[in-house]
């Protein structure tokens, strides 16, 4: 019994290691184009880049193609540590979205994307430090 035991127990952690080699999770294979961050969510790419105090947010479809900011619905927030959230409103530049962003003395903030609505909601955080 114990040996059994012992034999279910191994085959189940070793199992993660059994992929295949084409197996991803998207983000680690996909390539930033604006020299920001990738984050990927179940249906969609994000990009977050950063110049300063802008924030540049870029979206583009499982296969890698850009998509305009009319494509989805998103909503933003600033986790700061010590301050709390704070809701981001991003201006719709068309193919991305920008905003600009006031760290309040933190060093580091968490922007946090709410994308789509209902049961095809998902998310993705972005951490930046200054």
């Amino acid at each position: 019994m114990k040996k059994l035991l012992l034999t279910l127990a191994i085959s189940f952690f070793a199992a993660g290691t059994l992929a295949s080699p084409d197996h991803d999770h998207g983000a680690a294979s996909f390539k930033p184009r604006h020299k920001g961050i990738i984050e990927s969510t179940h249906h969609n790419h994000f990009e977050m880049a950063r110049e300063g105090n802008k924030i540049l947010l870029y979206a583009y479809d499982k296969e890698g193609a850009d998509l305009t900011t009319d494509k989805l619905k998103i909503s933003t927030k600033l986790e700061i540590p010590k301050k709390g959230n704070k809701p981001v409103e991003m201006k719709d530049m068309k193919s991305y979205w920008e905003t600009e962003v006031d760290f309040q003395g933190a060093h580091r903030v968490t922007f946090t994307v709410n994308v789509g609505e209902g049961k095809d909601k998902d998310y993705v955080k972005f951490t930046f430090e200054k």
